[in-house]
């Protein structure tokens, strides 16, 4: 604890005494009873936003969680706003062009006009790099501080030999943003140079958003990039009124990643979910607080709201900070925690003062006991305790708004995969401050801009770009309501309907051979086993033509009994009265499965009817086959127009997260490998990457179609002669597109399609007549080995070659081995289904990769852009 003497900013830290009082936590019992909270350590969450104890102590909680998760890598990839990114551009779209990019460079400067902190100029720079790189003439329009006209002390040129440093390249300045000499310096831009823009908000017309200003900064260019999330909640000249002049307006990469986490994190966070909100007053806070209690599990408050809090409670504040007009309004926030099963954390114990003074006498006591004329400054020692172990139980955390002194020795044990969000303002100050800022899952540079997106309102910088790409449309698919969002109340005693996907191989004696199916659903069944609810399991087996006893599912009770620990009833059909007994007859936490829902035809005709007889058995749907989600059939499309909520199971929503979030905002490089028999198969999935990736490898039968599309031999190998013209096409799309496409140099040939056939290994471009290509050589293993290196995010799909036989299984192997050493390294490698699942699986390495697909068809369509109409039909976030 903090000295008298520590100096500090804003609010101070007092000294404490030696009492320490040994009082239980005021953990208001809102939590579901699952939730085990125990109790442990944490913050003071006293009042200063950049206290140094306070910020060492939130990074000592932090670095953990993010060194553990890869030192920063979002956990999940969900898009908010399924808009444009640059990324979507390439050298086609960008060589010679004029982009403005709109960049946050609002950065403090000391009194002789040195950078004291250039956070914002660095997130700049991968964008900034991204267009110089690709041959684009970059022009930075930024402001700094609130000018009121030309003020030369919130001048930009101070920034120009730091961008320049950073950036490898002379930035050129301007004097002003618009005019004659603006446009002559433009005009005299090398391609892959960059012009810095004097203040954009020396000219009032910025603020007021006037359309003719906008229109002579538009001027200037040819495409817009917004790469400002500080100001994105802003409507001004250069953040939206630009848009209307310019197109394509897009977002840059750091405004996107804001978006990613920020809104991917609310919207779908791995669970449990806490959030931590301070500052000094409830009113500030109130649509944050709000918004946060749709969304979490636990919330910790802090700060100097705290005492409107208490005093809502009838508890004694002395001189404390308290909003006396928020008082029904914190009573009304606690009744909302409540109802909504979330765990509302106050502290039990604070550190009072007589004075508002560093040097002020102090005391700790029970936060329902402190006396007349003093007043609380932090929080005390038990309130620490308590307040840390439940952040230990968490899964997520986004942090807004001033807590004091953070003490998070328990968190230097860590908890593995845990995203930390630090929302902006006075939070990133104190973690920037002792300089842990990188040891964060993401920090945002959006005071203003975060916590309007964190209290659900729009942003005028953001709504203004364009609508994103086909495959990025898709994010909206990953913003379903998921079922981790229901709680006890909304579960108990209530029969839920879930949808699995258990087609499972049997073998000759109906023995399952593997239950990676079964497995897979466990997680969300025991969830609503947890919560008391009544699980209503339905699934179909194999292509049965009606009623067929060896596509019954009676083989999986025992294994799924075994899984979940508890006696799961079979029914002996799905619908009808035999059906709704047994589930009346079903206890709280009970599991009933029901027979093959294929048996009936009216499943995959999707019948109104059946959907409704479906329906009848349940009150709240999820849906956790993705497998079968692109089907519209009766329980995968149909139940969800009857029961409400719909919502996606855990492995529904993990699909949705790695498949569209990997594709929409992947680490870059960014790599898919697509194999197969025919390009006829792929070309959606092909067409697609071609908007995403930087590199795109190709094999399996498919390269053959390439090879004869470029005048080579390819004997007596698979071609679809009809798609000759596709294939020259889709390489001149990547060309144009600056995507590096890989093909095999060499192959392994074959006399026939054989496992024992006669094999040796050619040039790709020299297969002699009446021997086939069955798989890629060890020069196209080596090749695509070493430019995977480079990757940080990897799709595979499809075999490089007949992988059955295993003369020809090599090349597929070879990738398999690769993307699990690649994923060892913190590489994202994401299986996506089909015979590329099987084959990872055929060597013992899919517990290496960071996501195996269960939906072989399904993730196909993902991948061509399709939406699915199991997901579609599901309840929005």
């Amino acid at each position: 604890m903090a000295s008298a003497a520590t100096p500090t900013t804003g609010f101070s830290l007092l000294r404490q005494s030696t009492t320490t009082s040994r009082t239980r936590s005021s953990l208001l019992q809102l939590s579901p009873s699952s939730l085990r909270l125990r109790p442990t350590t944490l913050p003071r969450l006293g009042f200063t936003a950049a206290d140094p104890l306070f910020s060492h102590a939130v990074a000592s909680t932090l670095r953990s969680f993010g060194s553990a998760n890869g030192g920063g890598t979002p956990v999940r990839g969900v898009v908010s706003m399924a808009k444009k990114s640059v990324g979507d551009l390439g050298a086609a779209d960008l060589k010679g062009k004029k982009v403005f990019l709109r960049a946050d460079l609002n950065v403090p400067l000391d009194d002789n006009q040195n950078i004291t902190d250039d956070t914002r100029i660095r997130a700049a720079i991968p964008t900034i790099k991204y267009l110089t790189q690709n041959g684009a003439k970059v022009i930075l329009s930024s402001h700094l501080g609130r000018p009121k006209g030309v003020t030369p002390k919130f001048s930009l040129a101070p920034l120009v030999p730091r961008l320049s440093e950073l950036l490898g390249i002379q930035v050129v300045k301007a004097d002003d943003s618009i005019g004659p000499e603006v446009e002559k310096l433009v005009a005299s831009l090398p391609d892959g140079g960059v012009l810095l823009l004097e203040n954009v908000r020396f000219y009032k017309e910025e603020e007021k958003n006037d359309p003719e200003h906008a229109k002579k900064l538009a001027s200037l260019a040819d495409i817009y990039v917004n790469d400002a999330f500080g100001t994105a909640h802003r409507a001004h000249a250069s953040t939206e009124g630009v848009t209307k002049y310019l197109k394509p307006s897009v977002a840059g990469f750091l405004l996107q990643k804001e978006l990613d986490y920020l809104v991917g994190a609310v919207s779908n966070p791995k669970r449990p979910f806490a959030a931590i909100v301070g500052g000094s007053k409830v009113s500030s806070k109130i649509g944050v607080i709000e918004s946060l209690l749709e969304k979490v599990d636990i919330l910790l408050l802090g700060g100097g709201m705290i005492f409107t809090f208490y005093k809502a409670q009838g508890l004694a504040v002395g001189s404390s900070l308290v909003e006396e007009d928020k008082l029904d309004l914190a009573t009304s926030l606690i009744q909302k925690a409540k109802a909504k099963g979330v765990s509302l954390l106050l502290p039990s114990d604070v550190v009072i003062a007589d004075k508002f003074a560093p040097d002020a006498n102090s005391k700790i006591v029970p936060s329902s006991a402190i006396p007349d004329g003093w007043m609380g400054l932090d929080i005390g020692p038990d309130s620490i305790k308590t307040f840390n172990e439940a952040l230990d139980t968490t899964q997520t955390i986004i942090w807004n708004g001033p807590m004091g002194v953070f003490e998070f020795d328990k968190f230097a044990a860590g908890t593995e995969g845990v995203t930390t969000i630090i929302g902006g303002g006075d939070s990133v100050a104190a973690v920037e401050k002792v300089g842990v800022a990188s040891v964060m899952s993401h920090i945002s540079t959006g005071g203003g801009a975060s916590l309007e997106l964190l209290e659900g309102k729009e942003l005028p910088g953001v709504l203004a770009l364009d609508e994103a790409t086909p495959v990025a449309r898709l994010i909206a698919m990953a913003t379903k309501r998921s079922v981790g969002t229901l709680k006890e109340s909304e579960l108990k005693g209530k029969r839920v309907f879930v949808r699995v996907d258990l087609n499972v191989p049997l073998d000759d004696n109906l023995t399952i051979t593997d239950d990676t199916r079964v497995r897979a659903a466990v997680p969300t069944i025991q969830y609503l086993m947890g919560y008391g609810a009544k699980v209503i399991l339905c699934s179909h087996l194999g292509r049965p033509k009606g009623v067929t006893p060896k596509f019954s599912l009676k083989p999986l009770v025992p294994r799924l009994s075994e899984l979940l620990g508890y006696d799961v009833k079979m029914a002996n059909d799905s619908v009808g009265e035999e059906v709704e007994k047994l589930i009346a007859e079903t206890p709280e936490g009970g599991v009933v499965l029901l027979e093959n829902v294929r048996f009936y035809k009216e499943e995959e005709k999707n019948d109104p009817e059946f959907a409704k007889k479906l329906a009848s058995l349940a009150d709240v749907y999820v849906n956790d086959a993705f497998g079968t989600a692109h089907r519209a059939h009766a329980s995968t499309e149909g139940v969800a127009k009857y029961l409400k909520p719909s919502v996606a199971g855990f492995l529904m929503q993990k699909e949705l997260d790695y498949l569209v979030g990997a594709v929409a905002n992947p680490k870059r490089p960014f790599a898919a490998i697509v194999g197969g028999s025919k390009v006829s198969s792929k070309i959606g999935v092909i067409e697609s990457l071609l908007g995403k990736v930087d590199l795109l490898f190709l094999g399996g039968g498919m390269i053959f179609t390439f090879y004869k599309a470029q005048g080579y031999a390819v004997g007596s190998s698979l071609v679809e002669e009809d798609k000759l013209e596709l294939a020259t096409s889709l390489m001149e799309k990547a060309n144009a597109k600056g995507v590096t496409i890989l093909l095999p140099t060499d192959v392994v040939i074959a006399d026939k399609f054989s496992p024992d056939a006669n094999s040796k290994i050619v040039p790709a471009s020299s297969i002699p007549d009446g021997w086939m290509g069955l798989d890629i050589g060890p020069d196209s293993i080596k090749t695509f080995s070493d430019a995977l290196d480079t990757t940080q995010t990897v799709i595979w799909n499809g075999p490089m070659g007949v992988f059955e036989f295993e003369k020809f299984a090599a090349g597929t192997e070879a990738v398999a081995k690769k993307l699990a050493e690649l994923s060892g390294k913190g590489v994202t490698t994401i299986i996506g289904g089909g015979d590329s699942v099987a084959a990872v699986e055929k060597v013992g390495l899919a517990d290496k990769m960071s996501h195996i697909s269960t939906g072989g068809g399904a993730s196909l369509e993902l991948l061509e852009g399709k939406p699915l109409p199991g997901v579609l039909a599901l309840d929005e976030a």
